[in-house]
This record gives structure tokens, C-alpha cells and sequence, in this order.
């Protein structure tokens, strides 16, 4: 197999994968990097598998690795479920090893004391401990704070940038001291993605009262910013590793807007933010995409229906299996896997929907 095409396009592609109650997303900027943003997987399916096939050999490396960076959004199960993907320590057998592997993160720069994640308050179901396990050890050895990619290449793409947005375990804890659920959710990394025009922001399961306090800049809130333009990093050097006059996540929103939200906590009614909304443009996003599986009882939870409705989102065309649509909201519920372009110019997003990942390739360029 050649090269394909779509190496050379200056398209960013976002893939949600269909893994049940879960998440795994993989961002291939314009730039031809690859960003993964948590490894969940379905009994039946292993993205990593398909990425591993498909996308990561043709992507170009940074500091000699594949994947420019791994995130981690928090340490409950089904955000981890093929986290042994990373356990390779040599980067030319593992395609998944990364310079950057980002999870919650336990030490202020220049503090003696730890600020670890506190291990006794996540709950994950029985049988998943070597997975907590792996993702504790990602831990050691790691260069801290958390960064976003340090930007250095000579060739620029105007108007590709995306920040990283969290607040510190120590803080999150005293929002939730008695919810220990709700103390792992809310210590989630959130990310917005901009190319061009077209903006994304990816939240993993952070909930309303964790959405706020980030909103409102509230104690302990960290962020990291790359600005994928060699001239604009030089004007802002430590943006990627430390906090400091960075942009705002409010003001981003509130500026930019957002083309795609994916939904905070698979778009339970638990994770529905209602200050998120008002702090967008317009008070709502173009298209609202929530990774969940079908719901089958009382336990499950249920989606927020706010999301399917002319409040929840602007709405746009998508295509479910070749069907062109209109939609507020697509799901990976009935099985599909969800691709998302952006060119950076006007007119929306290109959004697919297909059960078969590999009908998807052919929609890249």
C-alpha cells in the first residue's frame, strides 16, 4: 500500500470511536501529528488496532515518536480500558509511544509537596485494577507540570492551535469531598482544538460544578496553550509547559465559539453544564457528539435531551451511512464511528457516520 493522499492535506480529521460507555479520540492536526485523547475500547473493537493500521505509520513524528502526545483525561475504567497499548518502553515497537503522555497531573512546578491524584477515592469496577495500575505508572518519570506540544518546526499553518485546561486534584477534591465519582470526573483534562474557522472542545467526564470553577478561573485552575505558527510560539515561549497570560477558556468560547462539542460525561444528565452554555457564542455550539452506548436500564443513566433539540445545538448536515441529514446531535449509540473534517475555512465541519471505520478512510483527502 502507497502512501495515501490524505498525508498531504491540510485538513484536520477527528475520529470518535464507537467503544460502548466510553471514549477514544484521535485528532490528526493539518500538520500530519497525531494527538490520542483517551484509550477506551468495546469487547469487539480496539481503535488503537485501527489507528495502528491505518493512521499512525504515515503520520510524521515529532521528537522521533508517531503520536506527538497521549492524554489520559482521568483514571476511571472505561477511559482506559486498552491502556496497555502504552506499556511498550520502546518506541519502535509501540506505535503508541509518546514523548507526551498527559494524564490528571500530581505536583505543582517548583513545589516540594505532591499533589497526587488520591488513589483510594476512584472507583472502578472490579477487574480493572491492572489497567489503574499502568496508569499509575505513567507517573513515574514524567516531566512536570503538563504540556501541550512545544511547537518548533519551521513550517507554520496559520490559525491551528489548541490549549489544554484543567484544575488540580488537591482543589478538585475540596468541591467533592464526600462524591467520590464526582471528585474522578471532575479532575478530567479539557481540550479545545481550533483550525480555522472550526473549533472543537473535548471535556472527557467533566461535570457542572468542576465546569464552573474552571470557568471562573477559580483556585487551581492550570493551563497550556500551542500555536501551531513558529513566529506567534516565539512571541509566547513557555505557553506549552507553564500557566500564565494564555487564553482564557471562557474567552474562547465566548470569541470563537464552538462548531463541535462532544458532550461532558457521554451526555448523561449528570454532566449536562449549564455554564458552559453561556459562556459560548451564541449559547450553543454548532453540533453536539456524544460517545455512549444504548441504553438497556434504570442503572445506565440517561442522555441529556436538551442535546437534540434547536436550544442545545445549531445544527447542521451530517451523513449517517451515505444519508445526508440534518441533525443537532449524532451519537455513537447505534454503532457508528464518527469522522469529523475541518478544512479551517467558512461553511461547517464535514461530518461521517459509519458502523465500518474503514468506509470512513475513504472520506479523508
Amino acid at each position: 500500500m502507497g502512501t495515501p493522499s490524505w498525508v498531504l492535506s491540510q485538513r484536520s480529521h477527528i475520529w470518535i470511536f464507537n467503544v460502548g460507555r466510553g471514549l477514544c479520540i484521535f485528532i490528526r492536526t493539518a500538520l500530519n501529528q497525531g494527538i490520542m485523547y483517551d484509550l477506551g475500547s468495546s469487547e469487539d473493537f480496539k481503535p488503537t488496532d485501527f489507528l495502528k493500521d491505518n493512521i499512525i505509520p504515515y503520520l510524521d513524528r515529532y521528537k522521533n515518536c508517531r503520536v506527538a502526545q497521549t492524554i489520559i483525561s482521568h483514571p476511571h475504567a472505561d477511559h482506559i480500558t486498552n491502556i496497555n497499548c502504552l506499556t511498550d518502553p520502546d518506541r519502535d515497537k509501540s506505535p503508541f509511544y509518546s514523548s507526551l503522555h498527559t494524564c490528571p497531573h500530581d505536583k505543582t512546578e517548583g513545589s516540594a509537596k505532591p499533589e497526587t491524584i488520591d488513589w483510594n477515592r476512584i472507583k472502578n469496577p472490579k477487574g480493572s485494577e491492572n489497567n489503574l495500575e499502568i496508569y499509575k505508572s505513567l507517573y513515574d518519570g514524567r516531566k512536570l507540570p503538563l504540556q501541550t506540544i512545544c511547537y518548533e518546526s519551521p513550517r507554520s499553518i496559520p490559525n491551528i492551535e489548541y490549549g489544554l485546561y484543567y484544575v488540580r486534584p488537591p482543589v478538585v477534591s475540596k468541591i467533592y469531598p464526600d462524591k467520590d465519582q464526582e471528585y474522578g470526573n471532575g479532575t478530567s483534562l479539557v481540550i479545545f482544538f481550533r483550525h480555522g474557522f472550526h473549533t472543537v472542545l473535548i471535556p472527557g467526564d467533566m461535570n457542572p460544578d468542576t465546569f464552573k470553577h474552571l470557568l471562573d478561573e477559580g483556585e487551581g485552575l492550570e493551563k497550556r496553550y500551542t500555536i501551531f505558527d513558529r513566529r506567534q510560539n516565539t512571541t509566547h515561549p513557555r505557553w506549552h509547559e507553564t500557566s500564565g497570560d494564555q487564553p482564557l477558556l471562557k474567552s474562547l468560547l465566548n470569541n470563537r465559539g464552538l462548531s463541535i462539542l462532544l458532550a461532558p460525561h457521554h451526555g448523561l444528565k449528570s454532566g449536562f453544564s449549564e455554564d458552559l452554555y453561556k459562556a459560548m457564542k451564541d449559547e450553543k455550539p454548532g453540533l453536539v457528539v456524544i460517545s455512549e452506548k444504548r441504553h438497556l436500564s434504570d442503572t445506565d443513566g440517561e442522555v441529556e435531551l436538551f442535546y437534540k433539540t434547536p436550544e442545545g445545538a445549531k445544527g447542521q448536515k451530517v451523513y449517517i451511512e451515505g444519508k445526508e441529514e440534518n441533525r443537532y446531535s449524532v451519537s455513537t449509540r447505534d454503532g457508528h464511528h464518527i469522522l469529523i473534517l475541518f478544512q479551517g475555512t467558512g461553511g461547517q465541519p464535514e461530518v461521517y457516520l459509519e458502523k465500518d471505520p474503514e468506509v470512513l478512510l475513504k472520506k479523508l483527502k
